[in-house]
């Protein structure tokens, strides 16, 4: 049984295995015919067959023939460009790693990106072909494919590498000389590229295209009679692009031979058929027209080629600038030539040009900046060996005269070396304006510098006499009147007495005597002044009211009312005071009544500022006739009326002895006590506590007085209270013998010993002065403060006074402001107020935070005496801290205000950021007019003036205005100064910027 199964076995795999070879061939004649079909490109029956064929093999027995077939089926879907062709190919390669056919797949697979498009992954694909397991064709294919995405993202050197490799008999040959033939051209080797693009000449791609590349050659090249001769016959032949460019060639080509007739012709087909005109087109164009002195059509061309800072700017912009002096344009023609005047290009037309610049400059007004002086200069010190040097000087000299940005003048002027005598004459003038606007800025220490140079040079007399005035002036404010007399006198030695200041003089001269206390001096000075200014005015009424006043110094009364009799006269406010000082004379003379009548009709007419001096003078004066019940009326007025007085404790006392004298002891008792619980440690404290304790004794009641005492805090022991008066009195005197060392010693025993003494506050005024004298200033701050702290008293404004300018110049600058502030509300004059407000501002605006300033700022608004000065620092500073903290309306309405005076530094800011605002929000039109409006301004502020130039610049920029916005750049560069602060490097990184 078992060797007939064995039979049966072998019987069956005889006749199994022809049956098997039959099967292969019938396989391998498939496989043969789906390859020939993909030789020949005939990607579907390929595929077609392919797919039969692979539903046959077993994946077992047939696993070699499913690879081939695999492989030829990732093909034809590749060529077939089919959806799954990316996916049966990258699947070939993870399931067939070490294939034989794993090289092409994975060229296959690059390729097929290069198909798509996707140069990226193409080159990442087949950058992992092995090159030499390739087949000669697809070398080449693989050399073009990645020859080409080297070339696309300029990488020349390793294109050229892949494209030599194709051999000549390529069929991709004419490619690759094509672009080697380019690449040459690239790198400016034209030979080179023009032997490559010749052989292409017979190319059935690249046939069409070489005439143009060869005529772009021989245009690189230089060779313009060969495009002039080619480029009519070829614009025939070609496409509408290469006529184009064609015509630009030809336009350039035209220019460079001279032919500038031909050039504008081409240069205008090259336009008409929608060719760019650049900065290049359009310098050959207005050059071309302006050789055929076609200046007004040349114009808007050349004008248009100017940008940046570069040879062609150069050369349009001079030629441009004869255009508009043709046309009468001296402002374009002026800015044209500021463009051409950089010395770093063509040095003829720079020199040239810069002369003609800083001519044109000086003749239309100076320039923004001084820009005529600072060219004119500049052009001195670049060809110091100019013929046309002695012209140039005379300019900057009349440009120095004329300049009235006196500052930058002066600076300017100071830089030229060797000046001569017309220089220096200059110089005194601009020395002198520079001096007088530092004055009225505030500035005294550069003032003073300023016109003690212009008063050094001495070339011209009028200057120095001028110069002397103002020097004077400086004196008199630093307090040294022996300094201010000596100027005074030599400005009246040599000035006319016609001017303003020869007057004013002896009205200064007239100050310092008075305050010297030679009022004999005094009185000839006002004299001489009010006889060479005879005008009704304020200086005048102060003038009769100063004379009157010297006269009352030398006993003269009925002169000195005669004086105020004229002051009071002239309807001013200076005639207050000499409607007061009358009254006073008039009681010096005895005269009461009359004295009486003149007072109440003071305090009736309720006008001025000796209102309150003349109520309190007239209380008193009623007391002294013992007129009490007038007196009393009147002091009670007062004391309602001005209870922050520094004379409310005076009118208190005499009300008290007013009362007295009526047999009124509780009223008199009263008024006392206010005293003692106004002024505790006072003089006045010490006198009314006489009157009480005498009251007290009247009445026999010492226990009431000793209760009364304790009750206050005062001394009752007699022996001590007259020690108390003896050690002060001690002190005092040595204060008043001028032994102010000696003075302080006693008066800081008489402190110390007597913490609760009556004459504590006259005690601590009197040390201060003594410390103040000796140079102890931070103890006289200690002391003064003490003083302060006291409360009103009748040293309060004379302590906050010295107490603020003593904190301020120790940079104690908290404690100043707190100073100042309380002196704004102490102070008897609106001058004084004025003042305070002023330091308070200035001492805040030191140290103080955010919140402090704004509180500052909104404090200043409601002190009707703060000079405008105070007021705009304090406005600006809280606008300032309101931009910090983002609340841009509130800020730009406060800038608004600040932008209606472009003197001062905030004023002028507050205007920029006005501009800038409505420059942001594409105001164009408007940030433009302002621009112009804050120029004519004739604001000493360059720095922010140069900033809205700039910005005027930025907004011809908007508008494409090249020339323009160039020229408003270059304006800056050229006059503002100094160079080291911003503003020049941000005008010329604009200029850099331009194309």
């Amino acid at each position: 049984m078992r060797r007939q199964i064995f039979l049966f076995s072998v019987l069956i795999l005889s006749l199994s295995l022809p049956a098997a070879k039959a099967q292969t061939k019938v396989a391998d004649d498939a496989l043969k015919r789906a390859v020939s079909l993909c030789d020949y490109g005939h990607w579907i029956e390929a595929r077609q067959e392919l797919l039969r064929l692979r539903e046959r093999l077993s994946s077992v027995e047939d696993r070699e023939q499913i690879e081939r077939v695999d492989y030829y089926l990732a093909r034809c879907e590749d060529e077939l460009q089919m959806e799954g062709a990316e996916a049966r190919l990258r699947r070939f390669l993870a399931e067939n790693g070490g294939s034989s056919f794993a090289n092409d797949v994975q060229y296959e697979l690059g390729d097929h990106y290069c198909m798509l498009g996707d140069d990226a992954m193409a080159e990442q694909e087949l950058r992992k072909v092995d090159y030499n397991m390739l087949s000669p064709q697809q070398r080449d294919r693989y050399d073009l494919r990645m020859g080409y995405m080297t070339f696309m993202r300029g990488d020349y050197d390793e294109s050229e590498r892949y494209f030599s490799r194709i051999v000549p008999n390529s069929e991709y040959a004419d490619h690759a000389t094509y672009y080697k033939s380019y690449m040459a051209y690239a790198r400016g080797e034209l030979a080179e590229a023009r032997r490559g693009f010749e052989s292409l000449r017979e190319s059935r791609i690249y046939a069409d295209l070489m005439p143009f590349y060869v005529m772009q050659i021989d245009f690189k090249g230089g060779d313009y009679r060969a495009v002039v001769a080619n480029g009519d016959a070829l614009m025939q032949r070609t496409t509408p692009e290469q006529t184009l460019q064609i015509n630009r060639m030809m336009a350039e080509s035209w220019f460079q031979l001279q032919d500038y007739a031909a050039a504008v012709k081409y240069l205008r087909a090259f336009r008409s058929a929608g060719g760019e005109m650049g900065r290049v087109e359009n310098y050959i164009m207005g050059y071309a027209l302006y050789r055929q002195t076609l200046y007004a059509e040349a114009l808007p061309y050349l004008r248009e080629a100017c940008g940046k800072d570069d040879l062609l700017t150069q050369n349009a912009s001079y030629h441009l600038a004869d255009c508009y002096l043709r046309a009468n344009d001296k402002t374009n023609a002026m800015h044209s030539f500021a463009m051409a005047s950089s010395a770093a290009f063509d040095k003829a037309i720079a020199e040239d040009a810069l002369f003609n610049y800083g001519k044109l400059q000086y003749e239309l007004g100076g320039g923004h900046f001084n820009e005529a002086i600072n060219v004119l200069s500049r052009y001195m010190a670049l060809y110091p060996r100019s013929e046309r040097l002695a012209e140039v000087r005379k300019l900057l000299v009349a440009a120095y005269y004329n300049s009235h940005n006196y500052a930058e003048a002066y600076d300017a002027i100071k830089s030229m070396p060797e000046p001569d005598g017309e220089v220096l004459l200059a110089l005194q003038k601009i020395a002198y304006f520079n001096g007088l606007e530092a004055f009225a800025e505030g500035d005294l220490q550069r003032a003073e510098g300023s016109l003690s140079e212009s008063l050094a040079v001495g070339s011209n007399a009028q200057y120095s006499a001028l110069a002397s005035f103002w020097l004077g002036e400086i004196a008199y404010a630093k307090g040294d009147s022996g300094v201010a007399l000596q100027r005074y006198r030599s400005y009246v030695a040599r000035a006319p007495r016609s001017s303003r200041e020869y007057a004013m003089a002896l009205y200064n001269m007239g100050y310092c005597y008075f305050n010297d206390g030679d009022m004999a001096a005094a009185g000839k000075a006002f004299d001489d002044y009010l006889a060479v200014r005879p005008t009704r005015d304020g200086y005048f009424a102060d003038a009769l009211s100063r004379r009157g006043d010297a006269y009352y110094s030398e006993r003269e009364f009925e002169r000195a009312i005669e004086c105020y009799n004229r002051a009071m006269a002239v309807d001013v406010p200076q005639r207050y005071y000499a409607e007061y000082q009358r009254a006073i004379t008039l009681g010096v003379q005895n005269r009461r009544q009359d004295k009486i009548a003149a007072l109440r009709s003071i305090v009736g007419a309720d006008r001025g500022d000796y209102v309150d001096d003349a109520t309190y003078e007239l209380g008193r004066t009623y007391i002294a006739e013992e007129n009490y019940s007038e007196g009393v009326r009147v002091l009670e007025q007062f004391v309602a009326e001005y209870p922050n007085s520094t004379l409310a404790a005076d009118a208190l006392s005499n009300l008290g002895l007013a009362y007295l004298n009526l047999g009124q002891r509780d009223k008199a008792l009263e008024y006392y006590d206010r005293v003692v619980s106004l002024s505790p440690q006072s003089s006045q404290s010490k006198g009314a506590l006489d009157g009480i304790r005498d009251i007290y004794m009247a009445r026999g009641d010492a226990d009431g007085y000793f209760n009364y005492a304790e009750r206050r805090g005062v001394e009752t022991n007699l022996s001590e209270m007259a020690r108390d008066s003896m050690s002060y009195a001690a002190a005092q005197k040595l204060y008043l013998d001028g032994k102010t060392r000696e003075a302080a010693v006693s008066l800081k025993n008489y402190l110390g010993n007597y913490p609760k003494g009556y004459y504590r506050q006259d005690a601590l005024f009197f040390l201060g002065d003594c410390q103040v004298r000796e140079g102890e200033e931070d103890a006289a701050i200690t002391t003064l403060k003490e003083l302060a702290a006291q409360g009103k008293t009748q040293y309060s404004e004379r302590v906050l006074d010295k107490l603020s300018a003593m904190c301020y110049e120790r940079e104690r600058y908290a404690e100043a402001a707190d100073a100042y502030r309380q002196l704004y509300d102490e102070a008897s004059t609106e001058a004084a107020k004025t003042n305070a407000a002023t330091g308070y501002v200035a001492s805040t605006l030191k140290v103080a935070s955010d919140d402090d300033i704004v509180r500052m700022a909104d404090e200043v608004e409601r002190m009707s005496a703060a000079s405008d000065v105070a007021r705009r620092k304090a406005r600006y500073a809280k606008a300032s801290v309101l931009d910090r903290r983002g609340d841009e309306a509130a800020a730009m309405a406060i800038y608004k205000t600040l932008s209606a005076e472009t003197r001062s530094a905030e004023g002028a800011e507050a205007r920029y950021r006005l501009i800038k605002a409505e420059f942001d929000a594409r105001n164009y039109d408007r940030a433009e007019n302002m621009v112009y409006e804050f120029s004519d301004s004739n604001t000493p502020q360059n720095y922010w003036l140069a900033k809205a130039f700039i910005l005027l610049g930025d907004i011809y920029m908007a508008r494409e205005d090249a020339f323009q916005a160039r020229a408003t750049y270059q304006s800056v560069v050229d006059g503002y100064s100094p160079a080291d602060d911003g503003i020049v490097d941000e005008a010329k990184a604009k200029i850099a910027k331009m194309e």
